[in-house]
């Protein structure tokens, strides 16, 4: 009498399960992260009003603070798009100085484009986090 070996089935179906878990754990992950949606400032109203200013303090980002990963948490499209500051948007030609006291927008978000997480520090402090 012949015997018929489910060995191989097995550790195939198990193969297969352990495979499409993976995958959907990895799609799931991919679909929570980010938005797809429209630019949508973060608002935080005028940070120079508050009491230590630009500067990031425990007391007003509990949550984040010690933590050196900002933008796990502020969307780069979505920070530093509306000025709240009172200030002036800067509105200088290339030909001229702009004002002392103006907010140019464009810059700082080129800025943060261009050094993501290392452009944090120099305008909100450390964060709490040691370097």
């Amino acid at each position: 009498m012949m015997r018929y070996d489910t060995t191989v089935e097995r550790r195939s179906t198990a193969t297969g399960s352990a495979l499409f878990l993976a995958v959907a754990a990895i799609a799931l992950l991919l679909a929570s992260c980010g938005s797809d949606g429209g630019m949508e400032s973060e608002d935080y109203g005028n940070l120079l009003n508050s009491p230590a200013g630009l500067i990031v303090v425990e007391q007003e980002h509990p949550t984040g603070y010690g933590r050196p990963d900002c933008l796990v948490c502020h969307e780069l499209r979505n920070i530093h798009a509306v000025n709240r500051t009172g200030l002036p948007d800067c509105t200088a030609t290339p030909d001229e100085a702009p004002s002392a006291a103006c907010l140019d927008l464009a810059a700082i978000r080129a800025i943060v484009r261009d050094q993501k997480e290392a452009s944090c520090a120099p305008c909100h402090g450390s964060n709490g986090v040691e370097p």
